[in-house]
This record gives C-alpha cells, sequence and structure tokens, in this order.
C-alpha cells in the first residue's frame, strides 16, 4: 500500500511539475520548435544564378547523391560527414612540389526540413540552430574561408550571416523576392575567429497579434544586428549553409539537455509591432515628402531596418532634424 501511494504521489507530483513549467512558458511567451533535422542537399551550380554557388568540377562528382569523396580535379569541396557534421577536403597538392593542383569551391547545403508557421499560435514559436565554424587552412589560404548562414524559402527569400575575409561580416537579406529590394547591414566590431559559434533563428508571433514574424542572428551567445521582419510570405524558411575552405558542426537541438545551444533561448528579447511603428513614425517626421504608405512599404522590403531606410533616402531626399 505504502509503495502504491508513493508511486501515485510521484506521477501526481511530476504532472504538477509539467503544468509549472508550462505556466513558464506561457509567462515567457516562447515556445521552442524542436524540429528533427539534418543537412541533406548540396546545391548544383544553375544558370540562372551562376554566382550563388559552385560545384567541385565540371563533372559534379561530390553531389546530393554522393556526398563523401575527393574530387577529381583535386579541388577543396565539402563532404557530407554526417546528419550535422560537414567537412572540407582542401584541394589536392603535388606530391613532389608541394604546389596545389585544385582551387578552393564553396559549397551551398539546404536541411532537409523547413521551418513551418505552426497554426493556432498562442504564444511566440522559435525556431533556431547553430554551426561551429572550424578553420584548418594554413596562412597562405586563410584568406579563402567564408561561410554563410541563413534561412530561405520557396519563393527564393532570404536573409544570412555572412562572415568572409573580403566581404566583411554582414547579414543580406532580400524578403519581398524582388530585384532591387535586397538590403545589407554590416555588423562593426565582430572578431572573427576559430571555434566560434554563429546562430540562426526564426519566431513566429502568436496568432492573435499583428506582430511580424521575423529572422535574428547570434554570435557565440549574444544576438547581432537587426531582426528582419518579414512580409506575409513568411513560411517554409529553410536552414542552408554555404562554406569555402572550412568546416562545420551543427546544432539542430535535437537534445538540449545533452548539447545546448549557445544562445540563451529563454533570455531572447521579442522584436515587436511597436518597435517598428516607433521606427516607422520617425522616419515619417524625417521624410515628410514621402506618404506614410510609401515609407512603410520602403521600411518593409528593408526587413524593417529604419538605419538602412534613413541611409538610402538620406541622399534623394530632404531631412528634418
Amino acid at each position: 500500500f505504502i509503495k502504491s501511494w508513493e508511486e501515485s504521489t510521484d506521477k501526481k507530483v511530476g504532472k504538477l511539475t509539467e503544468e509549472l513549467e508550462q505556466i513558464n512558458l506561457n509567462n515567457k511567451q516562447l515556445c521552442f520548435v524542436q524540429l528533427a533535422n539534418k543537412w541533406k542537399e548540396i546545391k548544383e551550380k544553375s544558370n540562372e544564378a551562376p554566382w550563388f554557388t559552385e560545384d567541385c568540377c565540371e563533372a559534379k562528382c561530390i553531389n546530393t547523391e554522393n556526398p563523401v569523396g575527393n574530387c577529381v580535379k583535386g579541388n577543396g569541396f565539402v563532404n557530407l560527414i554526417d546528419d550535422e557534421n560537414i567537412t572540407y577536403i582542401e584541394p589536392k597538392n603535388d606530391e613532389r612540389y608541394g604546389y596545389p593542383l585544385g582551387i578552393d569551391k564553396s559549397a551551398t547545403i539546404y536541411a532537409e526540413n523547413s521551418f513551418n508557421k505552426p497554426k493556432d499560435r498562442s504564444n511566440y514559436s522559435l525556431f533556431y540552430f547553430e554551426v561551429k565554424y572550424i578553420s584548418k587552412s594554413n596562412e597562405e589560404r586563410i584568406n579563402h574561408r567564408s561561410i554563410h548562414v541563413g534561412l530561405e524559402n520557396s519563393s527564393k527569400s532570404y536573409a544570412s550571416l555572412n562572415f568572409s575575409i573580403y566581404g566583411g561580416k554582414q547579414i543580406h537579406f532580400n524578403v519581398q523576392n524582388k530585384k532591387g529590394q535586397s538590403g545589407h547591414l554590416y555588423l562593426q566590431n565582430i572578431l572573427w575567429n576559430n571555434n566560434d559559434i554563429l546562430g540562426c533563428g526564426l519566431v513566429y508571433p502568436p496568432s492573435n497579434t499583428n506582430n511580424f514574424s521575423y529572422i535574428f542572428f547570434t554570435h557565440n551567445g549574444e544576438q547581432i544586428g537587426s531582426p528582419i521582419s518579414l512580409n506575409e510570405n513568411c513560411d517554409g524558411y529553410k536552414p542552408y549553409i554555404q562554406i569555402k575552405a572550412c568546416s562545420l558542426e551543427t546544432n539542430f537541438g535535437k537534445d538540449l539537455k545533452a548539447n545546448p545551444f549557445v544562445y540563451d533561448l529563454s533570455k531572447h528579447i521579442f522584436h515587436k509591432y511597436s518597435d517598428y511603428e516607433k521606427d516607422l513614425n520617425e522616419l515619417i517626421e524625417m521624410f515628410p515628402l514621402i506618404t506614410k504608405e510609401g515609407i512603410k512599404q520602403i521600411l518593409l522590403a528593408k526587413g524593417g531596418i529604419k538605419e538602412i531606410v534613413s541611409e538610402s533616402l538620406n541622399d534623394i531626399f530632404p531631412k528634418i532634424n
């Protein structure tokens, strides 16, 4: 009888604990959406956008169906070792003289599953993943390295955090899927070191609010840059990375107890419509010759980032200080 009573009590306590955890979750208005994911597709170079990515060589010997191996031309390229780890195979060198026989090539890899908008959301739904940047390049090839971490949907709307030697550190995006509507946010005072952790998240607001969905980025556990506000076409964003001359390890969040994120999701500060409205009103005061609707459309096209809109309009329209 005592043993049965203890088991019954333990079950009640366990259920109460779950209910309290749910209450705390609701108070924080945040629900991390745990999604089983893995790196799957090696994007092939296309004629429509030949600048976007590269193949290992003309033979495309390393591809989605054959993700592990050496390029027959000796070029440097990625290998998808398992679901979360990507290793970069360096260019082949001449065995006798040591000079490179191949060159470094960039590769773009997409995850298997998208961050889809949950139905009937009563709180903020947050999707998130992190990658660890690993570089083993020697000093002669260190300038070749680059890494892009981001999200893209089927309409080709995207946002990515880009680190490279020549391009610097920036957030690049086009959330309208229109030519001329892309934006760049240059990041200052950020050091780029081996084993850095880069994170990318997508937040869908509660269904009963007018808040925007948005994408945000982190570096070594700290949010960087500004959130990128999304338009109505904000569903189905898929994680992707583009790397050159570096490897990475990924945390998709499948076991946060054993492998927690570096970024503390519980401390995430929501980007709300009131923030957007405040920036909109300030821009209207700064540029009175433009209608409110005109500035609203420009601000939405630029991811809701006031600084980008202000800089682009300063040289065209008079500004009231």
